[in-house]
This record gives C-alpha cells, structure tokens and sequence, in this order.
C-alpha cells in the first residue's frame, strides 16, 4: 500500500507554549501544517507517539521564514503510529 501521503513524524518547532506542528511522512517530505486553535489535535496525537530523533533528511527550507531556522528554534520530534 503506498503510504506517501501518511504522516509518520509530527515536528513540534519553536516555543514549548506555542509551538509550529509540522507534519511529514515515512521519506521525510513536507506534507501539512497543524492549525490547532486548542491544541487538542496536537495533545491527541502526542498520546499516540514516541519521542525520537529528528531524522536529518527532513528538509525544513521552505517551511521557514528566511531570517530564521531549524537549528535555532527548538526541535521536538515525535513518530506517529506503530
């Protein structure tokens, strides 16, 4: 079954109280932004995850502004699913 448009990894990028939730899949591309006015969604989903590394090949280029980056805001990854 092609899974390409599966999430496998939830980014939560920048601050712990109002952080970016960033979904890619299992080849690490870019597949959707959370918007989460509650942050419900994103709860929910983290009870269903694991903590883990962020893979390096997830491109984060795009996704953020020019003046900012991935290795200056904080980082937490999370694998979605079994």
């Amino acid at each position: 079954m092609d899974r390409t448009h599966s999430a496998k990894y939830l980014i939560l990028l920048g601050p712990q109280d109002a952080p970016r939730a960033l979904l890619f899949n299992g080849q690490h591309d870019y597949l959707a932004e959370m918007i989460d006015d509650d942050g419900l969604m994103v709860e929910n989903l983290l009870k269903s995850s694991r903590v883990c590394p962020t893979p390096q090949a997830l491109n984060f280029g795009p996704l953020l502004a020019p003046h900012h980056s991935a290795a200056g805001q904080a980082v937490r990854c999370f694998a979605l699913g079994g």
